[in-house]
């Protein structure tokens, strides 16, 4: 396994990427092309890879007036699910962000995605509040923070 920035030069692992999002959030919920390039040329975009073969993409967007970042969104492919693969992307990302002396990781989850959310709480993450309507009416999310070791 192979963690790195996802090139987004590369058509075939920007494809990758879409599908990847796709299979996990459907076709409106995940990262599409529009999204992906602004995201990876002004923000982060980490993948796994086995060989060619993307099996694990988090994005980050950075607060502009602190050092922290934001968890866009996380993906593994359906068959790489449960071998680690998503914490071990996420300590890899902690500890670039470390390097550049980030702070702090947020993110918004569903509560109903109790896998994520046990991911995100053995990573260290902590529950903050339930944040109401948040993508809409009835759309709650749950927010999480994580300090950064430096």
């Amino acid at each position: 396994m192979e963690f790195s920035q996802l090139d987004i030069d590369n058509r075939d692992e920007v494809e990758q990427v879409i599908k990847l999002e796709e299979e996990s959030f459907g076709k409106n919920g995940g990262v599409d092309e529009w999204l992906l390039k602004p995201l990876a040329k002004y923000g982060k975009v980490f993948v796994v890879r086995d060989g060619s073969r993307i099996r694990c993409v988090a994005e980050f967007m950075q607060k502009f007036d602190e050092k922290e970042v934001y968890l866009y969104g996380i993906s593994t492919e359906k068959s790489s699910r449960g071998q680690g693969i998503a914490e071990y992307l996420l300590q890899k990302s902690m500890e670039y962000f470390s390097g550049l002396e980030m702070i702090a990781v947020h993110l918004t989850v569903s509560e109903e995605n109790e896998a994520a959310v046990s991911l995100y709480e053995k990573l260290g993450f902590e529950k903050k509040k339930i944040l109401k309507n948040e993508y809409g009416i009835g759309v709650d999310r749950l927010y999480m923070m994580k300090k950064i070791d430096l």
